[in-house]
């Protein structure tokens, strides 16, 4: 059940509810229906066996019955109903309805003024069909005394029992149908109360993916809470992010006028002086580090607009080497992150790739499946296999790369791993060195 959805589990439940219910329903109707055929029954043959008892005469010691009753069922030969005297302990008069019926023991006789019904009675042991029997026991004058006079009534099941499959059948036909509409009822139920579930889900998917900063649809009155805590974090969230940037940047302020100062004076030692450039190298790494950060609601920069602005600076940065610069990027290609940590990125890589190119640089980016694609080429010297790994560790630096090399590309260690990416160096189709960068999309 963990991993099915609010829909599934509701749909769930209601199946298992209506096939719990549907059977129960239909068990419960059979018994009620059952009840009152069974009690129409009773009341039925009750009527015919008074019709006996009003039709019945003793004469003297002989029984006398008229041979047309008035119930016609009686009459008629394999109607399913049977009608049967005994006196005597002998049966003295049957209906002519029971010319194929014959009866070996009648079911016991009741007391003299009372009856007796039974629901499953056999005529004889080698019949498989099942009867009601009714049974009335009455005096009646005879030459020397009032003797009892036994009245049966008998009536097959095989109607009975059809009659109470057809509603059986019936009644799971038409409790299968309305199931299958209650369960459709059910599904567009759950789909309108989980509308607004879903609306709630797909915004904070946009916010998480920097479309929009806080929610902003209408929900119900159960909602609004949430949705004011969420706007509230987005919004402390916002806060405290640049609160810690501008920190970070006062703080960088605060200590670059006294190293320059420090670095300016003149009876300063060519050591100390170097001490300081990499004191301040250091500063500024970890001011950069610190500034960058993935947090949970990040905005979707476009990345093609950065490439080109970068490609601008570099073209006058360089501009004694004439080189071209090439993007080649997919309209949807962004960067779920911070603007400045994405020109940090590209801008450390198209440096780096500039300094060493001869004639070009080549910037790919593309989405594959869920991941971020960043290919940055150039036709430069390239770099040495048994050195590609000491490029990626903190302010190393190689000949291949002279200028401040290992700095840039420590920042870019530090921005791919807090982005949770994948950097690796590899060659380049044009011979020089090729970096890539991977980011979960």
């Amino acid at each position: 059940m963990k991993g099915l959805s609010l829909r599934l589990r509701n749909i769930l439940v209601a199946v298992i509810a209506l096939g719990l219910f549907i059977p129960a329903t239909v068990l419960t109707l059979d018994k009620a229906y059952t009840t009152s055929l069974t009690q129409a029954k009773l009341d039925e043959m009750k009527l015919m066996s008074l019709a006996l008892v009003s039709a019945f005469e003793l004469d003297g010691d002989i029984p006398y019955m008229p041979e047309l009753l008035y119930e016609e069922q009686l009459n008629l030969p394999d109607s399913g109903y049977v009608g049967m005297i005994a006196f005597r302990g002998k049966v003295v008069w049957q209906s002519a309805s029971a010319l194929n019926f014959t009866i070996t023991t009648p079911p016991p006789a009741p007391e003299v003024g009372k009856e007796r019904f039974t629901e499953d009675y056999r005529a004889k042991f080698d019949d498989d069909n099942r009867y009601f029997a009714y049974a009335f026991t009455a005096e009646f004058a005879s030459s020397t005394d009032f003797e009892p006079v036994r009245f049966y009534i008998f009536n097959d099941k095989q109607e009975f029992n059809a009659e109470r499959r057809a509603f059986v059948d019936t009644v799971w036909q038409w409790m299968l149908l309305l199931s299958v509409g209650l369960l459709i009822l059910i599904i567009l139920g759950i789909s309108l109360v989980l509308a607004p579930v879903r609306k709630l889900i797909d915004e904070i998917h946009l916010t998480a993916r920097g479309e929009q900063k806080q929610l902003s649809a209408n929900y119900p009155k159960e909602f609004d809470g949430l949705k004011q805590s969420i706007n509230h974090l987005l919004q402390a969230e916002a806060e405290q992010r640049a609160r810690y940037k501008n920190s970070l940047g006062d703080l960088a302020h605060s200590l670059k006028t006294p190293l320059a100062v420090a670095t300016g004076s003149s009876p300063l030692p060519e050591q100390a002086k170097e001490a300081l450039g990499q004191i301040d190298q250091l500063i500024q790494r970890q001011l950069k580090r610190a500034s960058a950060g993935k947090t949970g609601w990040q905005s979707a920069v476009p990345i093609a607009p950065v490439v080109q602005k970068l490609f601008s600076a570099m073209e006058k940065v360089h501009h004694d080497k004439q080189l071209s610069y090439t993007l080649e990027a997919d309209e949807n290609c962004k960067f779920v992150g911070d603007n400045t940590d994405l020109m940090e990125l590209f801008g450390n890589l198209i440096d780096n790739a500039s300094k060493a190119a001869k004639t070009g640089v080549w910037v790919t980016v593309s989405v594959e499946g869920q991941w971020l694609t960043i290919l940055i080429d150039d036709d430069g010297p390239g770099i040495p296999q048994e050195q590609k790994d000491r490029l990626l560790l903190r302010g190393e630096r190689l000949d291949a790369y002279t200028e401040g090399q290992g700095i840039g590309m420590a920042v870019v260690t530090d921005l791919v791993a807090i982005y949770e990416g994948q950097l690796s160096i590899q060659d380049a189709p044009q011979g020089g060195a090729r970096i890539q960068v991977r980011f979960p999309q």
